[in-house]
């Protein structure tokens, strides 16, 4: 199973979160929310490509997991 990498910003008041080559962002207070986002939020675009017989971008095709990158600012 491959390694989605999932890229980790702090946004200023928020953290925000996207996966290169993918249509799919999200926003979040912390990393927990973050992550339950970024699923929820792929799991809505496969469905929706599945709904509109199209394939997802290739990242996003197959079996998967998310990995997710936290950018270093964060930690400050």
């Amino acid at each position: 199973m491959k390694a989605v990498e999932v890229l980790v910003e702090n946004a200023g008041n928020n953290l925000s979160a996207y996966i290169e080559g993918a249509p799919v962002i999200t926003v979040g207070n912390d990393v927990k929310e973050i992550e339950k986002n970024m699923k929820e939020a792929v799991e809505l675009y496969l469905e929706s490509c599945k709904d509109m017989h199209i394939a997802p971008v290739e990242v996003l095709q197959g079996e998967f997991i998310l990995k997710f990158k936290i950018d270093g600012d964060y930690l400050h």
